[in-house]
C-alpha cells in the first residue's frame, strides 16, 4: 500500500520521536509476521460505545491466548496495515451517516485512488457497525468500510454485523450473538496451541492502570484537583486538544413554568484570541462533570472518603491501552469521579461481566452470569435498561461487590463529551472592529453582548475592540421519572443547571464573591450545509430543540446575506408554553424576511404536526424545492419525525409534480443526493 510522504521540517526532538516510532513500528511488524494469533481491533467511536466494545472483545481474545491490540483508527500507524493479517473493525455512526471523529483520517487514507486493488490481499477482516435504524443512513460508515476493504483485496473471515440501538437491548442485542460466532470462527482458524487452554472467566484480568498514591506530595493549591467547590476547580483540568475556554453569560428557561419540559437558552462567551470561530450549523461539544454531592455519596458508599483527596499517579500497565489524553496522570480519587468517570449512567452489558470478578458472594456471581448469558438478556433488560438503573444503583443492589481502586478505570466508563447544535450565527472575522452596543459586565469588563458587523455578526467585542465570540445553545433538560418511580436528571443537564451565569450573578446582591462559570468547549463541523448562493430558497424544518441549528442558519441568511426566501416549519405542543423563539420569528415574519408555520399539536382537539403543515403548504414547498431548486434542512428528534416528514414531502412531490408514489420517492432521493434535502436528527 502506498504511504504518505512529507518534507522533513521537524525539530531534532521531533525527529528523535519519529525515529523511536519507527523502531516501535518495526518491532510490531515483526510481531505481526511471526504471530499468526494476533488480532488487531480498530475502532471508530464518537460516544465511547465502539471503544468499549473493542476493549472488551480484546479482553476476551486474550483469554483465548490471542495477542490482542486495541486502537482508535486514527491513532493507528497506517503504515503497519500492510503487515496485519487478522483485523476486527468496529465503527459507530455520527450525524447523518458520518464517520466518527477518530475514524475520519483513516477512512480518507483508505479512499486514496493510488492504492492498488491487491493492497490488502494478505488481510482477513470483519466489521461490526453500531448504529440506529431510525436514521436513513443506518450504519453507513461500517457498511462503506466493509466494502472498501474488500475493494482493496482484504478477505472477510466472518460475516459483518450492524447493531441497532433501536433493539430493545440496544446494540447488545446484536453484539452478544455476533461475538459468540466470531470466537468460534477465530478458534477454528487459529486453535489454541497445546497445552494451553482458554483462561476461565473467573480468573481476573490484568488491570490496565495502577493508582500509585504519594501521600508525601502536596498538590499546589493553585492546581487543586480535589476541592469540593466545582466552580473553583482548575480551568486546565479538562482541557483537550482544540478546546477553548467559554464563560457562561446566561442560562434561562424559555418554556413556560407549567410546561412539562425545561428548555434552556444558554449564551456563552469565548475570548480566546486563537479561537477560529465556527460556521452556521456547527456543533458545540462539552464534557460535563458529576456534582460534588453525588460524588461524595459515591465515595462514602465505597469507603473511599478518607483517601479521596490524597495525591496519586495513574500508571499505564498495557502498552496498547494508554490513558485518554484529556485525563491527567496526576490525580485524586475525587477528581477522577468528578471530572472523568461516569458512575451515574445506565451500564452496558460488559459492566455486569466485569463485576463477577469483584464479589465473593456466589449468589451475586450467579445472577451476574445470568444477566450476561444469551438466555438472560430479557431479565437484564427488565432489571437495567427498561428502568434506566444507574451504575451506582447496581452496586447498591449487589452489596458484596468491592471494586479495587486499580480497576476503576477498567470498570467505570469515561464521561463522554455532549454535543449541542449551535443556535447562533458565526459571522465575525478576527480582523473586524466593533462599535459599542448593548454593554454588560463580565468578570469586571465591559462587553458588547451582540454586534452586527459588515457581514452580519453576532460576535461580541469589548470597548477596546477585542474580538469575542458569542455562542447560543438551545438545550432541553433531561429530567424524567423512571419505571422505578425515581426522578432522573441527565449528567450533563444537571451539571449545566448547577453553573453560575453572569446575568444571574449581576442581579444577585449576595453573589458578589462569585464569578461566572467557565469550562472548555470544542467546535465540530455540522453535517447540514447552507446553499452557497443566498438567492436560493431555504426551507427549515426544526420541531422542538431541532430549531437550534435552524436559528443559526436563518440568522446567517437574514442578517449576513440579506436573503428573504426563507421558510421555517416549527413544531411544539402549545403556542403559549414551548414555542421557542416565538417573538423573534414573528418579528422576522412581519419584516418580510421569513415565512413561519408553527404546528402546536396540543392547541386543538386533532393533533397537528409539522408534516401536516408541510402538506398544507404543498404549493409553496414545491415552488421552492422544484421550480427554484431550493434546499430543505431537517433537524430534531430521530424517532418518528424524520420518517413522517419524508413521507409528507413525497406526498407534496406526488401531488404538485403529478407523480406516482414510486416516482415521487425516487425524485426525493435524487434531491437528497444533490444535497438539497439534508437531515441531522438525534435520539
Amino acid at each position: 500500500m502506498s504511504l504518505p510522504t512529507t518534507n522533513n521540517t521537524n525539530s531534532p526532538s521531533e525527529d528523535a520521536h519519529q525515529q523511536q516510532q519507527a523502531i516501535d513500528a518495526k518491532h510490531l511488524e515483526h510481531i505481526a509476521i511471526r504471530n499468526p494469533r494476533r488480532i488487531l481491533f480498530l475502532y471508530g467511536s464518537q460516544t465511547g460505545c465502539a471503544q468499549d466494545v473493542a476493549e472488551n472483545a480484546a479482553r476476551e481474545a486474550r483469554r483465548m491466548h490471542f495477542s490482542a491490540t486495541v486502537s482508535a483508527m486514527d491513532d493507528y500507524d497506517r503504515s503497519l496495515l500492510i503487515r496485519e493479517h487478522f483485523v476486527v473493525f468496529i465503527a459507530s455512526t455520527t450525524g447523518q451517516g458520518e464517520e466518527p471523529d477518530n475514524m475520519k483520517k483513516f477512512w480518507k487514507f483508505l479512499l486514496r485512488k493510488s492504492h492498488p486493488s491487491d493492497a490488502l490481499d494478505h488481510m482477513e477482516y470483519t466489521v461490526l457497525g453500531l448504529g440506529d435504524s431510525s436514521y436513513i443512513k443506518f450504519n453507513w460508515p461500517a457498511k462503506k468500510l466493509y466494502k472498501r476493504l474488500m475493494q482493496l483485496g482484504a478477505v472477510p473471515f466472518y460475516e459483518p454485523a450492524y447493531a441497532d440501538d433501536q433493539h430493545y437491548l440496544g446494540v447488545d442485542g446484536t453484539l452478544g450473538p455476533w461475538l459468540t460466532g466470531l470466537w468460534k470462527v477465530a478458534l477454528e482458524k487459529y486453535p489454541i496451541p497445546p497445552p494451553l487452554k482458554i483462561i476461565p472467566e473467573d480468573v481476573i484480568f490484568k488491570n490496565s492502570f495502577s493508582l500509585v498514591f504519594d501521600p508525601k506530595e502536596i498538590i499546589d493549591s493553585t492546581n487543586d484537583t480535589h476541592t469540593h467547590n466545582q466552580q473553583q476547580e482548575p480551568l486546565d483540568f479538562n482541557q483537550e486538544p482544540n478546546s477553548y475556554l467559554a464563560t457562561l453569560l446566561s442560562n434561562k428557561r424559555i418554556t413556560h413554568e407549567k410546561h412539562n419540559q425545561d428548555v434552556r437558552h444558554i449564551e456563552l462567551l469565548v475570548k480566546d484570541p486563537v479561537f477560529p470561530g465556527y460556521h452556521p450549523g456547527d456543533v458545540l461539544m462539552m464534557r460535563p462533570r458529576n456534582l460534588a454531592k453525588d460524588v461524595d455519596e459515591f465515595l462514602e458508599y465505597n469507603g473511599w472518603t478518607s483517601i479521596a483527596d490524597d495525591p496519586l499517579t495513574i500508571v499505564e500497565n498495557l502498552s496498547d491501552h494508554p490513558l485518554p489524553k484529556h485525563i491527567p496522570h496526576r490525580q485524586t480519587i475525587r477528581s477522577l469521579l468528578t471530572n472523568h468517570l461516569n458512575v451515574f449512567m445506565t451500564p452496558r452489558t460488559s459492566f455486569f461481566q466485569l463485576l463477577i470478578h469483584f464479589t465473593p458472594n456466589e449468589d451475586e456471581k450467579d445472577k451476574l452470569r445470568e444477566f450476561i448469558s444469551p438466555a438472560g438478556q430479557d431479565d437484564l433488560y427488565t432489571y437495567s435498561h427498561r428502568v434506566r438503573r444507574t451504575i451506582f444503583e447496581v452496586l447498591a443492589d449487589f452489596k458484596d461487590v468491592r471494586i479495587p481502586l486499580d480497576y476503576i478505570l477498567d470498570v467505570f466508563p469515561i464521561i463522554m463529551p455532549r454535543s449541542f447544535s449551535i443556535a447562533s450565527a458565526p459571522l465575525a472575522s478576527v480582523q473586524e472592529q466593533f462599535q459599542a452596543a448593548v454593554i454588560a459586565p463580565v468578570n469586571g469588563e465591559a462587553v458588547v453582548q451582540q454586534v452586527a458587523t459588515s457581514n452580519g455578526t453576532v460576535a461580541t467585542g469589548n470597548v477596546e475592540g477585542e474580538l469575542q465570540w458569542k455562542i447560543d445553545l438551545c438545550v432541553a433538560i433531561v429530567h424524567y421519572k423512571t419505571k422505578l418511580w425515581k426522578w432522573r436528571t441527565g449528567v450533563c443537564t444537571k451539571w449545566l443547571k448547577s453553573l453560575h451565569a453572569a446575568d444571574e450573578l449581576a442581579s444577585d446582591e449576595e453573589a458578589t464573591d462569585k464569578e461566572p462559570s467557565q469550562f472548555w468547549i470544542r467546535i465540530q463541523r455540522g453535517t447540514l450545509k447552507l446553499p452557497k448562493d443566498p438567492s436560493v430558497p431555504l426551507i427549515c424544518i426544526g420541531p422542538g430543540t431541532g430549531v437550534a441549528p435552524m436559528r443559526s442558519f436563518l440568522h446567517h441568511r437574514i442578517y449576513a446575506q440579506g436573503a428573504n426566501q426563507n421558510v421555517l416549519f416549527f413544531g411544539c405542543r402549545k403556542r403559549e408554553r414551548d414555542y421557542h423563539y416565538r417573538e423573534e420569528w414573528e418579528q422576522l415574519e412581519s419584516e418580510g424576511r421569513l415565512k413561519v408555520f408553527a404546528a402546536c399539536s396540543r392547541d386543538q382537539e386533532d393533533k397537528v404536526y409539522v408534516q401536516h403543515l408541510i402538506e398544507q403548504q404543498s404549493a409553496l414547498v414545491w415552488n421552492y424545492l422544484h421550480d427554484q431548486k431550493g434546499v430543505i434542512l431537517l433537524s430534531g428528534s430521530s424517532n418518528r419525525m424524520p420518517a413522517d416528514v419524508t413521507r409528507a414531502l413525497e406526498r407534496v412531490v406526488a401531488k404538485e409534480g403529478k407523480m406516482g408514489v414510486e416516482e415521487a420517492h425516487a425524485y426525493l432521493g435524487k434531491v437528497e443526493k444533490e444535497g438539497r434535502f439534508q437531515q441531522e436528527c438525534w435520539a
